[in-house]
């Protein structure tokens, strides 16, 4: 298995607008049992719509950054170092250039967490795809502000040095076995030998 040579512990972000796949994707990723950790934005809201907080995008977005990227400074200290690839649904930057994209202030702890909890180099990107995006109770974007957000998402991950990959639309499986094959991984993480999924 080539998991050992995967940068950062192999913390492998996936990011883009919403509504294009990513959930899926990494549901098929778990699906053959690789470790995935799910959305910060969604688990915010789900939790500050139980409290009655205000914590939320429609309400005070600076305080839905704030819960995001406490989130996922901890998740990134739980997963990141479990010595095989994690994929993370969204990283630290993505708390950046949601930032960017609102124009919120940019604190300088978040300046700081964006440098200093460091992923994989490269981030794969799933771009908006209209056949597939739709609203729901935590989605309220429009197709268009998606993809103004893929792009702002582009562009903040290259100001941080990282190097944004386009994932190819298709099938959930054909996403999962391109990711796979990119990456250099086997069809699960408890074989050693590639192939076929």
């Amino acid at each position: 298995m080539l998991t050992h040579r995967l940068p950062h512990g192999g913390a492998i972000v996936l990011s883009g607008g919403p509504g294009a796949g990513k959930t899926s994707l990494l549901q098929a990723l778990a699906g053959l049992g690789y470790l995935t950790v799910t959305e910060s934005g969604r688990a915010v809201i789900r939790q500050q719509r139980a409290l009655a907080g205000d914590a939320l995008p429609w309400r005070n977005r600076q305080a839905f950054a704030a819960a995001m990227l406490d989130r996922d400074r901890r998740q990134y200290r739980r997963y990141s170092r479990r010595g095989g690839p994690v994929f993370f649904d969204r990283g630290v930057v993505d708390v950046l250039g949601y930032a960017r994209l609102e124009r919120l202030r940019e604190s300088a702890t978040l300046r700081w967490a964006a440098r200093r909890y460091r992923y994989a180099p490269e981030v794969l990107m799933l771009p908006p795809w209209p056949d597939i995006y739709r609203h729901d109770q935590e989605r309220k974007q429009t197709l268009a502000e998606a993809e103004r957000t893929f792009q702002v998402l582009w562009d903040t991950y290259l100001d941080q040095g990282y190097r944004p990959l386009l994932v190819p639309r298709g099938t959930i499986r054909e996403r999962r076995d391109w990711v796979l094959s990119h990456l250099g991984l086997v069809c699960s993480p408890i074989h050693d030998a590639p192939g076929k999924c």
